[in-house]
């Protein structure tokens, strides 16, 4: 069964502001078990659609339940972002999914960034993700992974805008 998570955020910054934080989100206080990141592959498609995809590292900074200690030995989590920016349409839209610790668990996560239509000056978020476990007791890694999901989704968020922050404050200009 496929555990699956919804949610919005609203950035208070325009949509250029926080498409281009995006590209340097890490390091932030909220997401220290971020390792690293590269990037794999870039380029612009026929519609002139920025593609790119990226190799994020991420460290097991949780506890197991003590059940399922003896099957989770793997101390990092490999993730693929690949991400799609349409400047003429405004739409800002990454996929993420670990392609590490399938035999456990996969998560796919789509986030998609777009112009607040009530606010021009705000970026709203739209999430959402997929959790699956293969084992015949899936459904409580499942269980344990969407909560996990659902408390690392809002701090994902809060990095950006800290972020988003930082730059205003200490630069009082944007550094893009």
């Amino acid at each position: 069964m496929v555990k699956e998570y919804f949610g919005t955020y609203t950035f208070p910054f325009n949509w250029e502001a926080v498409v281009s934080g995006f590209w340097v989100k890490y390091p932030n206080p909220y997401s220290k078990h971020v390792v690293s990141e590269d990037v794999v592959s870039r380029s612009l498609s026929e519609n002139n659609v920025l593609v790119t995809k990226r190799l994020l590292v991420k460290e097991r900074n949780f506890h197991m339940p003590k059940w399922a200690e003896k099957y989770v030995t793997f101390k990092n989590v490999f993730v693929i972002e690949e991400s799609y920016c349409d400047v003429n349409k405004k739409t800002f839209t990454s996929f993420t999914r670990n392609f590490s610790s399938n035999s456990l668990m996969t998560i796919i996560e789509k986030c998609v960034y777009t112009i607040d239509p009530n606010n021009p000056n705000q970026t709203i978020c739209t999430k959402q993700a997929h959790i699956f476990s293969p084992l015949l007791f899936g459904s409580g890694i499942e269980q344990f992974a969407l909560k996990r999901f659902k408390k690392n989704a809002d701090k994902a968020s809060q990095g950006l805008q800290w972020i988003l922050e930082k730059f205003q404050i200490e630069k009082n200009v944007w550094p893009w």
